[in-house]
């Protein structure tokens, strides 16, 4: 009988153990995983920010951190919506195309379907809801105060926007392994956030030139749009074909945003210019 306790009491010492020794394993499980989440949500942010700060920096009267923030996290929610439109634009377009798989298209769904599908839909949703949150939460501020806040305000929208956008890439399941997720935001830097800040900064530049002439309001607002979303569409167009034409495809994409930034960069220099009060 007391072989058979010190068994018993063996048995479940040996149970406990296991049990701390799962306890322990689960602990450092979940620890890993908060630690790699934290990562990919600050690998996320990242190109972002350091756009903001490039852009922040070409305004010689800063604007309030505040209002900054604000703007940021309005271009964050609008990802959400943006992504809803564009998934029900595409089903309306094509029923028969998954729009989950709308960044697998390629050129053998032919080719107008590849430019309406995967390029000109998400940059006709993504330019005008990023226009809009601008000229619904900041226009009447009294911190838009002069014509190069169009520009500056327009890229923050853009960068918070292109933050949510990043992360939704990193958190694509399967969530891919550290080395991919560090040179997938490289490549975000150099690219789609990159893309997003010129876009709307070129929204930025005409939506500036529409407040200052007030008479031509419609006609240079439609045209900022127009050639904001000519360029993120071409821009779209160009990944989404790369597999077939990398060589060609990758030149081109270099040379389009080398354009685009120098003529972003012309058009902050011309605004600097112009009055310092913008009457609205």
């Amino acid at each position: 009988q007391p072989y058979s306790n010190g068994k018993t009491n063996q048995l479940f010492l040996s149970q406990g153990t296991v049990n701390n020794a799962a306890n322990s394993y689960n602990y450092n499980q979940i620890a890993n995983n908060f630690m790699t989440y934290s990562f990919y949500v600050f690998l996320s942010f990242v190109p972002s920010l350091i756009w903001l700060g490039f852009y922040l920096r070409k305004d010689k009267h800063p604007e309030p951190n505040s209002m900054v923030i604000k703007v940021f996290i309005w271009g964050m929610l609008l990802a959400p919506l943006a992504i809803v439109l564009e998934l029900f634009l595409i089903w309306l377009l094509n029923p028969t195309v998954n729009p989950l798989n709308v960044l697998s298209t390629r050129l053998e769904n032919g080719f107008l379907k590849t430019i309406f599908i995967a390029a000109l839909i998400p940059a006709l949703v993504e330019e005008y809801l990023k226009y809009s949150a601008v000229k619904r939460k900041v226009i009447k501020s009294p911190e838009f105060d002069e014509p190069v806040d169009a520009m500056l305000y327009c890229i923050i929208t853009a960068l918070g926007f292109a933050a949510v956008e990043n992360s939704l890439i990193l958190f694509r399941p399967p969530l891919m392994p550290l080395n991919q997720a560090l040179s997938t935001t490289v490549f975000r830097f150099l690219g789609a956030t990159f893309v997003h800040a010129l876009a709307s900064g070129l929204v930025g530049y005409w939506l500036a030139l529409s407040i200052l002439k007030i008479s031509k309001r419609k006609r240079l607002i439609f045209t900022g749009l127009f050639l904001a979303i000519i360029f993120h569409a071409g821009y779209n167009y160009l990944v989404v074909t790369a597999s077939g034409t990398a060589k060609n495809a990758t030149l081109f994409i270099v040379l389009l945003l080398i354009v685009m930034a120098i003529i972003v960069s012309y058009n902050f220099k011309k605004l600097k210019k112009l009055a310092a009060v913008c009457k609205v």
